[in-house]
């Protein structure tokens, strides 16, 4: 009989000759007490028992994710699941509470202890009694998964280790997995991953398995990364999260991420100068303390990292900076990508299970570090809340806000709002500052003396002074400008307490009117206002049940019931005379619409008894126009950036309930043009590229015979050189440097510097003011003319030779909030935001910044909601025969 033993061992050789590892994925690679039998609960599920196989052999799917963690906590004391809620595509959010039995016993009761660290008008109970709440998330992004298969180790070995410090890390700890925050993404990438994994492991990069296709596993279902959804909270997998972190409001953060597979291992500090300023310093000597604990592991582990460069702490909407605005302590943790099992990079050949050691291995760490510092980090949270409501009582001040009656752009914000348990007020009297007027009933109070008060400092404050010119995100996220309020800060004398009215506690947006009328009643047709969020919604609800709609180009005042109404263009009409001629049982269905509408949409419905107007254009005018029904095609895969694309389409579809239809760029050449009335590109991203000339040319003819494109960002270039045959850009800057260098020696900069300089001339996330006609179609249903949007870019747009078609211009200086350097000031001010050109029948509408940013820019939305709905309404302004 050959020797068992030599046969193993040539085994392994095999093993090694054939690139797969024979012993890496034992759990015993990850936790070397695992080979004791004496170490482990063995009442606890290891991985393979539920999976099938060993943590990082495969990528693990959701429901695999799921499933075990849902075995441990059965099988464990020390372990609870609970659903947060469910994702876009109704995945479960699995929440882990991992503690010791005793603290489970009586969780609320330390949740309820808790309340009086983030809040000094609650009771306070002992620190000493207190566990430190330890929160640890991973894989926001779904193709960054050594954190999620890293989290199925860390529950084992916290469920069933059976050693006594772990026992004392659950005494004094409540930790907290979320081992998927985005279980879309992960499920979107683990499918490809695993789908295009060899039984032999292929580490090059041009592998398939490493080359996941358009949009990838990054974003959620509409392709949002989610990870910048921590203060906007605009989708539900954020809005389901926020609810339970703020029912524990954690001490310590951690954020499990990858980078590029060329790096290394990275956490915190991160860059010093970058650090936002509302977060103190104490912050930063916890930081500091914390990622000495970290630094030991990977010291004693012999593993490469780094914690000063490249990733900063500025923008509070990430899950690693969010908590450090709640008095806790937020780590970021990035590990190289391994993009598949195994990748070759510039540091060698990089496994898939290297990287959900190392994710593990911090993991560790933060229970450790977070166990050592206990007081200090409940300390810390106790003086953080009660230093920021000390300083804001000392002055007392409070930001108020409307929006222009507009109920839907209101509901949304309050709602954003009390989901972050600011505290919110109406108002008691009409209050004038700086020129604008606050009327009660429709303005809101948000003082600074809460406990929320640094959160409330970051979401209205604007900014323009900056220790750095370098930003890892945005450098502005102001949300009045977002939303399209005005607003002021009253402080001294103008503002009293007396001004504060009751406080909102209930965001639901707010009924519009609408009154069936009696059977009896003559109706000549129904008509609502287009300066409501919804009142598109209301529009679409209308036109997919076959309701002819009509909208006014120029304003007019009907006879209805109450009396004179008056309406402003781009308010629809719905004749039921002749001109539709609709049976008892179509009016019924009508009438239901809109009562449907007016709940849902807050947008008030009114009933016009005479053709006849009581002043401005009648209800038979030609100046009321029929409106088609949109039905927008998006462009979508390579070389359009995903982003975007599922910005425009997670506002048609999600918010608005428009069919949109998702094309791919490639396939543009072949569909039939003739079956939409838009086409929506955003280019530049994913790859590159821009639709070929024989493309352009379909797009070009399918214009011409009454087609619209709307083209945001880059494509609004695109559009205009390549549809449009506009000059490009003239780079005023370079032609200045090049003229003077003509009679200048050459300069010389230092090299080091180059990075800062080029980052000094970047605009991303600067809040910008533009200039709007209110006249034009594009422009209906806005109250001001005074626009914020958002630039992301350092383009400009040439103007038209057309002054009818430079909808937007920029103001002078433009920018609201955020960083831009001089030279950008000066180059954008005056330039167009947004064209609009016809040729032939049709338009061509470029919007140079994104109206619909990270789904939180409710005023320009608007824009392109309007480019969608109200494209028909824009008439030819140039000479006949320009195309």
């Amino acid at each position: 009989m050959p020797d068992r033993r030599a046969h193993v061992a040539s085994l392994a050789v095999l093993a090694v000759l054939l690139a797969v590892p024979a012993t890496a994925e034992e759990l015993t690679y990850y936790l070397p007490d695992a080979g004791s039998p004496s170490a482990y609960d063995p009442d606890v599920p290891r991985p393979s028992a539920v999976l099938g196989y060993e943590v990082g052999e495969w990528h693990v799917r959701p429901d695999q994710l799921n499933a075990y963690m849902r075995a441990v906590a059965e099988s464990s004391a020390r372990v609870a699941i609970s659903v947060q809620g469910h994702t876009h595509e109704q995945r479960p959010q699995p929440l882990l509470t991992i503690t010791s039995p005793e603290n489970h016993a009586r969780l609320d009761e330390i949740r309820e202890q808790r309340r009086g660290l983030v809040d000094p008008r609650q009771p306070l109970s002992e620190l000493e009694d207190l566990p430190v709440v330890i929160w640890l998330g991973y894989s926001i992004h779904g193709n960054e998964p050594s954190g999620a298969n890293a989290s199925m180790l860390l529950a084992y070995h916290l469920a069933a280790s059976l050693s006594d410090v772990v026992a004392e890390q659950l005494e004094q700890a409540v930790i907290l997995v979320d081992p998927s925050l985005n279980p879309d993404g992960i499920g979107r990438f683990a499918h490809w991953a695993n789908t295009n994994r060899g039984m032999v492991l292929n580490a090059d990069p041009a592998h398939r398995e490493h080359r996941e296709p358009w949009p990838g596993g990054r974003t959620n279902h509409y392709w949002f990364d989610l990870n910048r959804d921590w203060l906007l909270l605009q989708h539900p997998e954020s809005r389901n999260r926020m609810a339970t972190w703020k029912a524990w409001q954690p001490n310590l953060v951690g954020d499990f991420h990858e980078m590029g597979s060329d790096a290394t291992f990275f956490f915190q500090p991160g860059v010093p100068s970058r650090r936002n300023p509302l977060i103190p310093e104490r912050n930063v000597e916890l930081t500091e303390a914390i990622a000495a604990h970290h630094a030991a592991v990977f010291d004693g582990a012999g593993r490469l990292y780094y914690t000063r460069e490249g990733f900063d702490d500025f923008y509070l909407g990430k899950g690693s900076t969010y908590p450090d605005a709640h008095g806790a302590v937020g780590f970021l943790f990035e590990q190289a990508r391994a993009a598949g099992r195994r990748l070759e990079t510039a540091n060698g050949e990089l496994a898939f299970v290297f990287g959900i050691k190392n994710q593990l291995l911090a993991s560790l760490s933060m229970v450790e570090g977070g166990v050592a510092k206990r007081l200090e980090l409940l300390e810390h949270q106790r003086d953080f809340f009660r230093g920021a409501l000390a300083a804001a009582e000392a002055e007392p001040s409070a930001y108020v806000f409307h929006l222009d009656g507009d109920r839907g752009r209101a509901h949304r914000m309050l709602d954003l709002l009390l989901r972050h348990e600011v505290e919110v007020y109406g108002t008691t009297e009409e209050m004038a500052v700086s020129g604008r007027v606050y009327p009660p009933g429709t303005s809101w109070l948000v003082p600074l003396a809460q406990p929320q008060s640094t959160l409330v400092r970051s979401f209205f404050e604007t900014v323009t002074e900056f220790n750095d010119s370098v930003f890892y995100d945005v450098s502005a996220w102001t949300l009045p400008l977002a939303f399209g309020a005005e607003y002021d800060l009253l402080e001294g004398g103008a503002y009293r307490p007396e001004l504060l009215g009751t406080a909102v506690t209930d965001a639901a947006v707010e009924p519009g009117a609408f009154r069936v009328p009696p059977r009896e009643t003559s109706t000549y047709a129904y008509a609502f206002s287009w300066d409501g969020y919804f009142s598109a919604r209301t529009l679409n609800r209308l036109q997919r049940a076959g309701a002819r709609a009509r909208a006014a180009t120029a304003s007019f005042t009907a006879e209805t019931p109450d009396g004179p109404r008056a309406f402003e263009p781009g308010a629809i009409v719905v004749p039921v005379g002749r001109d539709a001629e609709p049976g008892a049982n179509a009016r019924v269905a009508l009438e239901a619409l809109f009562a449907e509408a007016a709940a849902a949409d807050g947008v008030d419905v009114h009933r016009l008894i005479s053709g006849q107007a009581a002043a401005g254009i009648d209800i038979g005018s030609p100046s009321l126009r029929p409106l088609v029904a949109p039905r927008p095609l998006l462009v979508t895969g390579r070389g359009v950036p995903a982003y975007r694309a599922g910005e425009a389409w997670h506002v048609l579809d999600e918010r608005f309930g428009v069919e949109a239809s998702l094309v791919d760029l490639g396939a543009l050449g072949s569909v039939d043009l003739d079956r939409y009335t838009h086409v929506v590109l955003t280019l530049g991203g994913f790859g590159g590229g821009a639709p070929r000339d024989d493309v352009r040319d379909r797009l070009r003819n399918w214009v011409r015979s009454g087609g619209a494109v709307v083209a945001i960002g880059a494509a609004s270039r695109w559009a205009g050189v390549d549809l449009l045959g506009r000059e490009a850009e003239v780079d005023e800057t370079a032609a200045e440097s090049e003229d003077a260098g003509a009679s200048e020696a050459p300069e010389r900069h230092r090299y080091a510097d180059y990075r800062d300089q080029r980052a000094e001339q970047l605009m991303a996330g600067t809040i910008v003011g533009a200039e709007l006609d209110l006249t034009h179609p594009l422009a209906y249903g806005y109250k001001r003319p005074a626009l914020a949007v958002i630039r992301t870019g350092e383009w400009i747009l040439p103007p038209s030779s057309d002054p009818f078609e430079n909808v937007a211009l920029y103001q002078d200086p433009p920018r609201l909030s955020g960083w831009i350097s001089p030279e950008n000031q000066r180059r954008l001010a005056g330039k167009p935001a947004v064209i609009a050109s016809r040729m032939g029948r049709g338009v061509v509408i470029q919007l140079l910044d994104n109206p619909n940013f990270r789904a939180y820019f409710y005023g320009s939305n608007r824009l392109f909601l309007n480019s969608i709905f109200l494209s028909g309404l824009i008439d030819s302004t140039s000479a006949p025969d320009t195309w």
